[in-house]
């Protein structure tokens, strides 16, 4: 995968709060958080030496990655296929519920 790759090589994962952007490879390279106007906690999307990431993935490069949303949802899937076999990744943020001490 590239330094810096086409926006159009990323997926959108959200849960109305904050956002994170995951490549085709399984690179989460942006995501704010706990809101969408907080500062970014990985954000290689804009610095790539020094703006962090998080990857999963296969070892090596022998893969075909493919990411795609479940029909009728904003569920992300990133698949991997390997000589070995297939894997699939589905990173999701979840929403946290305050709640009262009682």
């Amino acid at each position: 995968m590239d330094r810096y790759p086409p926006i159009a090589e990323h997926g959108l994962i959200d849960d109305l709060q904050n956002a994170a952007l995951v490549t085709t490879d399984g690179t989460v390279d942006w995501w704010c958080c706990p809101r969408y106007d907080s500062p970014s906690v990985f954000a290689s999307l804009l610095d790539h030496d020094k703006g962090g990431r998080f990857h999963i993935g296969p070892e090596g490069h022998d893969y075909v990655a493919r990411q795609l949303y479940f029909p009728d949802t904003a569920i992300l899937i990133t698949r991997f296929m390997t000589p070995d076999g297939v894997g699939e990744a589905c990173p999701s943020i979840n929403r946290r519920r305050a709640h009262s001490g009682t």
